[in-house]
């Protein structure tokens, strides 16, 4: 019996068939495509992008390489602290500073996941072409923006006012502690939502006037 069907066309283009080697722009993957076609790999930014973007790729590297120094740092002297006498403060009974090293390691901690979040952003806007240079403050502030949420977030752990009670007498274990203040400074942008509802619930939201 003659079949009725044409056979399948061979020359047709890999990007059409369903189990295509390759990913298409517009068809959905597992993989990142980026928007791209096969073989399409010359970038398209113009050479003052691609300066800029190679001057923030080498600032936001150097910054995570001195964080992970600083912070493992840090992390050894977590569980250690030490006292300045501030004499010139006062002659008789001079005040002392006290210098927690645990909060200094919790401070870097989230530098170092905010940096991590900023390196990521760059390089994925880059590749979808949203990368422009009015978000660079952004990028450059959310790693301080991260090491001071994480300050704040392990106070109000601390303080069981969330994540429930917490004895001060079990304090956690210096890499539990540092890891939570990593992913606080990464998921920054989501902290700062979650510091605007407890700061409503707190103090209550102001209404215009």
């Amino acid at each position: 019996m003659a079949n009725d069907h044409p056979p399948p066309d061979e020359t047709a283009s890999a990007s059409s068939r369903p189990n295509s080697e390759f990913a298409s722009p517009g068809v959905p993957r597992d993989e990142y495509t980026d928007g791209r076609a096969p073989w399409d790999w010359k970038t398209k930014y113009p050479p003052e992008a691609r300066s800029a973007l190679t001057c923030e790729a080498w600032l936001l590297g150097v910054v995570l390489f001195l964080l992970l120094i600083i912070s493992g740092f840090f992390i050894g002297l977590a569980t250690q602290s030490i006292e300045i006498k501030l004499g010139w403060l006062s002659a008789t009974t001079p005040p002392s500073l006290t210098i927690d090293f645990r909060l200094l390691m919790i401070f870097f901690a989230g530098c170092l996941g905010g940096t991590t979040f900023s390196i990521k952003w760059l390089v994925h806007s880059a590749a979808r072409g949203k990368w422009h240079l009015d978000r660079k403050y952004w990028r450059l502030f959310v790693p301080i923006l991260g090491g001071v949420y994480a300050c704040v977030i392990i106070a109000l752990f601390e303080g069981g006012i969330i994540g429930g009670p917490h004895s001060p007498d079990k304090p956690r274990p210096v890499l539990i502690t540092a890891a939570l203040a990593f992913l606080v400074g990464y998921f920054a942008d989501g902290v700062s939502g979650l510091l605007s509802n407890i700061a409503n619930a707190v103090f209550g939201t102001l209404e215009k006037k």
